[in-house]
């Protein structure tokens, strides 16, 4: 987060600006700028910023901003296998993880044929007969960011002895 503003003029001349959050003392600047990090993703903070002067007592605080932090966008999603072969009955489980983890981890899976094997909203890949399949893992925030894991069911082995 950064904030502008502009220079005020004072007989004797400004030493510094003090910059408050949340009707908080946050630090000091030189010069009419200030940026902050760390702070909490899709939070509302409110900002005022009075002059120190070299000489006498400080300006009043300015009039209050408002600025809201942005949530961080996913750019990626990795996950432990991109193919799984599974026979008839078998299940898997699909771990995800969106990148960067500062942004929302939370994902959607879809399977491109439920005859073939169905997944739950927590990925669990369950295979319904021989085919092929494309689970598609989405994040929730940003569709566009997805990765697929091809899924390849076969029929089960015959029992032992027959």
């Amino acid at each position: 987060m950064s904030l502008n503003w502009d220079a005020v003029t004072f007989n004797g001349g400004i030493k510094e600006y003090e910059i408050y959050r949340d009707g908080v003392s946050v630090g000091t600047r030189v010069g009419t700028s200030f940026t902050e990090s760390g702070l909490k993703q899709t939070t509302t903070y409110k900002y005022q910023v009075r002059a120190i002067p070299n000489v006498g007592d400080p300006s009043p605080l300015s009039a209050e901003i408002s600025v809201t932090t942005l949530a961080t966008e996913p750019t990626g999603i990795n996950v432990t296998e991109y193919s799984k072969t599974l026979a008839v009955g078998d299940t898997y489980k699909i771990n995800a993880t969106v990148t960067p983890s500062s942004a929302d981890q939370n994902v959607t899976f879809t399977s491109s044929s439920t005859a073939t094997a169905t997944v739950s909203s927590s990925g669990l890949v369950t295979a319904k007969a021989a085919g092929t399949a494309t689970v598609t893992v989405a994040s929730k925030s940003k569709a566009s960011v997805k990765k697929t894991v091809a899924i390849t069911v076969n029929e089960p082995p015959p029992p032992a002895g027959e």
